[in-house]
């Protein structure tokens, strides 16, 4: 087992991704390699060549210099050319950096999230997380409250209209919000309800308030 140990932890040295250095990092302990289907003795062993490995020479594991990385023709498409046509006599460099190559990795990089919830299927959309908003109103000679963006982390707003119905006691009703393509709904509640929705979204669903656009205090005098 020793002896097959040494051979894994010397192939991972060279498959040229750090592997060894990466499993150093974590301080992989027998128990976990166990985990992995490795039996007692042979993730002791593996663990102690893991520790005992050499490590990569050059600048690395790979042995590229991070401060002149080869431009080949996929980093050349997808981190250099710009979008649109190219310029005739135009000419990229063929070696750059690789925090530069990181930083344009990261530029090009669209943003997505995801919202995870018990028992129902993870949401992925792209861009950025639509926060709820509550909004305090008088209309009518009527206090109103107005809560939207619920969709975005998989709340029902009939659930929460018919839930805070029952809770406070007042009318409710769901929404269309303007606009000719938004399917998003806003709950309606009669009565200012600022601290009760926000503390039955805590409490039903374990929405913070850093996920909650609350209104903005009125400046008094």
């Amino acid at each position: 087992p020793a002896a097959a140990a040494a051979g894994f932890a010397s192939a991972l040295a060279a498959d040229g991704f750090d592997s060894v250095r990466a499993m150093r990092a974590h301080g992989l302990r027998p128990e976990e390699l166990r985990g992995f289907g490795l039996d007692g003795a042979l993730a002791t062993a593996v663990a102690a060549a893991l520790a005992e490995a050499p490590a990569a020479s050059g600048a690395g594991s790979s042995g590229v210099d991070e401060s002149a990385v080869p431009i080949d023709e996929m980093l050349l498409e997808a981190l250099v050319k710009v979008a649109g046509g190219v310029k005739k006599g135009t000419t990229f460099p063929s070696h750059l950096p690789l925090s530069d190559l990181r930083e344009r990795l990261v530029e090009r990089m669209s943003a997505f999230h995801r919202v995870t919830v018990e028992g129902e299927a993870p949401l992925f959309k792209k861009g950025a997380l639509k926060l709820i908003h509550i909004h305090l109103k008088r209309a009518a000679g009527h206090n109103k409250t107005h809560i939207s963006g619920l969709e975005s982390f998989l709340i029902s707003p009939d659930a929460v209209a018919q839930a805070l119905k029952v809770k406070l006691g007042c009318t409710t009703a769901v929404l269309k919000l303007p606009g000719n393509n938004v399917k998003e709904q806003e709950v309606l509640l009669q009565g200012h309800c600022l601290n009760e929705v926000v503390d039955y979204l805590r409490d039903a669903y374990c929405i913070d308030k850093k996920w909650v656009v609350l209104p903005t205090p009125k400046k008094s005098g």
